[in-house]
């Protein structure tokens, strides 16, 4: 009986334990090397939003280097407009869905590397 309990108690122990890991950071390198794969042409190697493609487009794409405008965005925010687009948040049809191209986890990278090399800013409430 007591073998029982302490065996139940080590497995309980444990499941908290490994439950209260933090999920892995995402990889803000990784992030930049699929932002210049898919989001450079656009908003520019440095996010200001001018890539040699903005200059066809109208409106023209997000200034990503810009705190005062990302402060007042979610992480999830982020992510759904990269995967679901411009046309999902009442935003610009220009900004294609890229869900169905770059991994979950690629497009949470891509917010990394927003947050960490472009903007250098987090979500403000």
């Amino acid at each position: 009986m007591k073998n029982g309990i302490l065996l139940a108690t080590l497995v309980f122990s444990c499941a908290l334990f490994l439950a209260s890991e933090p999920s892995q950071a995402a990889d803000a390198a990784k992030g930049q090397e699929v932002y210049d794969t898919y989001c450079a042409l656009c908003h520019g190697p440095t996010g200001l939003g001018d890539g040699v493609g903005a200059a066809a487009l109208d409106p023209k794409p997000r200034d990503l280097s810009s705190a005062a405008i990302l402060e007042g965005y979610t992480d999830e925010y982020l992510v759904n407009v990269i995967t679901n687009g411009g046309m999902a948040v009442d935003k610009s049809p220009a900004m294609p869905p890229w869900g169905g191209v770059v991994s979950p986890e690629d497009i949470e990278n891509v917010v990394a590397h927003i947050r960490q090399n472009l903007c250098k800013c987090e979500y403000k409430k």
